[in-house]
């Protein structure tokens, strides 16, 4: 009789004891705590709230400025070092393109000369043309004596040179001026790629520090649940109802929890450190991620590959640059072509002097020439301009190469986007029922160990499934928004800020 009743008294023990570390909220954080959110409202969970623990928000640390993932987006693009590099390099091929289209320009070149016996004043005139390849060259001077009885005398001279045969025609005229808008189109486009990569690794980062709050919040749960766990295993051993075993196993899951719950902070110290210097600031700055729900991108709809595919192809950066590159090999193709013309070409010059006792006088009494000549040469050493054609038609099928594996290296990468989403919707539906069964589990093996109906093996045991399969759906969860914004960076409609805008 006095066994039985030691018996029921030690059951009511150790099941009190567990009653009451299961219902009590965490020593460090109460159950009615708020999280602090972006705009300074509060944030917390509903008591009753269908979300799942590893779905549901968890907050940063309190008095910390948050940022949305937009907010983060938009700072990194302003303050990240190699975007701002990138930025200067665009910047250097623009100015680039100003040097080669000023070549254009009229140049004029003022003239003033001082002698003991004269003044002579003028300018002269450079005019590139730019469709033809031809040169205008004018000058204009007058003489001016300092005795007052000398006259006065004045020049204008103006001469064509006309290619006809190597260097006619824009191929030539306008081939350092379409190279360097090319090299500026082609930096502007990866200047563009680099944000749309940011973009995504900003994303990336956010998600990553979600991820660890809800592994600290994983931990910090099955720490509690351990902590009871050895309660109730020292409580039963007091009473003689189990052996030692069970406080060494229980004492075994609590400081495995331990360990688990200081690799989360670690982790989620790491991940702040990193998504504060994406943004271009210190690791010390107290700004973190808001508190976001992370099954709201599960619902998400894609459209048919075979669309993804298409709008790929026409709006992927990358490739149009592809396609531009073989057009700059044609060009530069044609230009060594041209190259190996003999040169031929024709000069007119207008010539007319005058002389007179004033400068009007001078002007009206003038002497006019016209010429007109023909020149031709033909280089006998021509290795280098046949060197310069075959380089430029390997290049040229060299970029042909390019274009074909990079149409079919962003299908492939389209499809590869595509299928990891599909892959993750059906693991995370995986985890989900998981996660059911693994807390059905968990609470099964409690009751039962409560009871006296088995030791607290499966309740280690069922604990050990819980929290990974809590974690594996947070990681799930997390990639899924992060192969979102990495689906649309392939397809290349992932839409960035203006810099304008920025």
């Amino acid at each position: 009789m006095v066994s039985f009743a030691s018996s029921l008294l030690g059951i009511s023990l150790a099941a009190s004891v567990v009653a009451s570390q299961e219902t009590a909220p965490p020593q460090d954080q109460p159950a009615a705590e708020q999280m602090p959110a972006n705009n300074g409202a509060a944030v917390a969970p509903a008591p009753n709230s269908d979300v799942p623990e590893a779905e549901a928000p968890v907050g940063p640390m309190p008095g910390v400025r948050t940022v949305s993932l937009d907010e983060s987006i938009s700072m990194a693009l302003q303050g990240n070092f190699g975007l701002l590099s990138s930025a200067d390099i665009v910047a250097s091929a623009r100015l680039a393109e100003g040097v080669q289209r000023a070549a254009f320009l009229p140049q004029v070149t003022p003239l003033f000369q001082r002698s003991p016996n004269e003044t002579t004043v003028g300018a002269s005139l450079d005019q590139a043309l730019p469709w033809s390849g031809g040169l205008l060259h004018g000058s204009f001077g007058t003489h001016s004596p300092h005795d007052g009885l000398a006259a006065r005398s004045s020049e204008l001279n103006a001469t064509l040179v006309q290619p006809l045969l190597r260097g006619f025609g824009p191929t030539t005229s306008l081939f350092a001026l379409r190279n360097a808008r090319r090299a500026r189109e082609s930096q502007e486009r990866s200047f563009a790629l680099a944000r749309q990569s940011l973009i995504v690794q900003v994303t990336e980062a956010f998600y990553q520090v979600i991820r660890q709050r809800q592994l600290v919040e994983v931990s910090r749960q099955s720490l509690k649940r351990g902590a009871s766990l050895k309660k109730a295993s020292q409580a039963r051993m007091l009473v003689g109802m189990v052996s030692k075993l069970d406080v060494f196993r229980a004492e075994i899951q609590e400081a495995q929890a331990s360990e688990s719950l200081v690799a989360a902070e670690t982790g989620l110290d790491t991940a702040l450190e990193s998504f504060r210097v994406l943004l271009g600031l210190s690791p010390r700055t107290p700004l973190e991620p808001a508190p976001v729900r992370l099954d709201a991108e599960v619902s998400l709809d894609l459209e048919p590959v075979e669309t993804l595919t298409t709008r790929a192809l026409e709006h992927r950066l990358d490739l149009k640059d592809s396609r531009d590159r073989v057009q700059d090999a044609r060009r530069a193709l044609a230009y060594a072509r041209q190259s190996l013309l003999p040169t031929l070409d024709v000069n007119v010059e207008l010539s007319q002097t005058g002389v007179g006792a004033t400068l009007a006088d001078s002007l009206r009494s003038f002497d006019r020439r016209v010429g007109v000549t023909l020149s031709a040469g033909f280089p006998l050493q021509r290795a280098a301009d046949r060197a310069q054609q075959t380089t430029g038609e390997l290049n040229l099928r060299a970029a042909e190469r390019n274009l074909r594996q990079m149409e079919m290296q962003v299908e492939a990468e389209v499809l590869a986007a595509a299928r990891r989403i599909e892959l993750l919707r059906k693991s995370i539906d995986l985890q989900r029922q998981g996660l059911v069964f693994a807390e059905q589990q968990q609470r099964l093996a409690t009751l039962r160990y409560q009871r006296g109906l088995a030791s607290n093996f499966d309740v280690v045991d069922a604990e050990g499934n819980l929290v990974s399969t809590r974690t594996a759906l947070v990681g799930l969860l997390t990639d899924l928004a992060v192969a979102r914004s990495e689906l649309l960076r392939v397809v290349g409609v992932l839409e960035t800020p203006s810099e304008d805008a920025q």
